[in-house]
């Protein structure tokens, strides 16, 4: 028999609730729990952001620095930072500064922040909309701060199974981990299901999220947000 001569394989959100539906049993029933599926998906994006590093969810960013400003405000999407540098051009060549992590005692116990100079250190508040604190302040224009941000998983918007073909913002290898995790949330609230499957339910999904986690690991290391230390 010929193979397909495709690996392109991925679920629409359609495909998705449809999927976590069949795992408890049967189709959704009426039109809101096509949308308690939409916000089940959405709430337990939120939570994979705490359980540690969503490798696709990693993306490098620059920040202009402006002489004399230690503050500056990330876009509303980010849930942290991994690595960051400072560049700096001298004499037409490119030089990367690698920069600590300051935990919130540390940055306020410096006693002059105003101080320019090239920033070795952050300081990241963690609000809906992330401000970034640098130290010691800039002292030029010209300097740039590379840094690689976890952002969100994008937000799961289609309201209707019928014709809504919207993609999801999850790689295939998590397709398991995302369809058993609907399935085990939906569970929780759906009316019927008994508390050997909800626990049925929530093995398979805790099973796949550590298979997929596992997978996106890198061979030496594992990348974690640092708090209070150098990362």
């Amino acid at each position: 028999m010929a193979l397909s001569g495709s690996a392109n394989f991925q679920l629409n959100v359609t495909e998705v609730i449809q999927e976590a539906y069949d795992r408890i049993g049967g189709d959704p029933i009426l039109g809101y729990d096509v949308r308690s599926a939409r916000r089940s998906l959405n709430i337990m994006f939120t939570d994979w952001a705490n359980r540690g590093y969503n490798q696709w969810t990693v993306e490098l960013e620059t920040l202009s620095l402006v002489q004399g400003t230690n503050q500056y405000t990330l876009p509303a999407d980010t849930i942290d930072i991994v690595e960051s540098s400072i560049r700096r051009n001298e004499g037409g060549t490119n030089t990367d500064y690698f920069m600590t992590r300051l935990a919130l005692g540390d940055y306020e116990a410096i006693g002059v922040k105003s101080t320019q100079s090239l920033p070795t250190q952050y300081f990241l508040q963690r609000l809906s909309t992330p401000v970034l604190f640098l130290y010691p302040t800039p002292i030029n224009s010209t300097d740039v701060m590379r840094y690689w941000r976890i952002r969100r998983i994008e937000d799961i918007t289609a309201n209707t199974v019928n014709g809504v073909d919207q993609n999801v913002d999850v790689p295939s290898r998590w397709i398991e981990a995302m369809c058993s995790g609907l399935a085990y949330f939906l569970g929780k609230k759906r009316p019927g299901i008994d508390g050997n499957m909800r626990a049925e339910l929530k093995l398979d999904y805790e099973e796949a999220f550590s298979r997929a986690q596992s997978a996106d690991s890198t061979p030496t290391t594992r990348i974690v947000p640092g708090y209070g230390r150098a990362i």
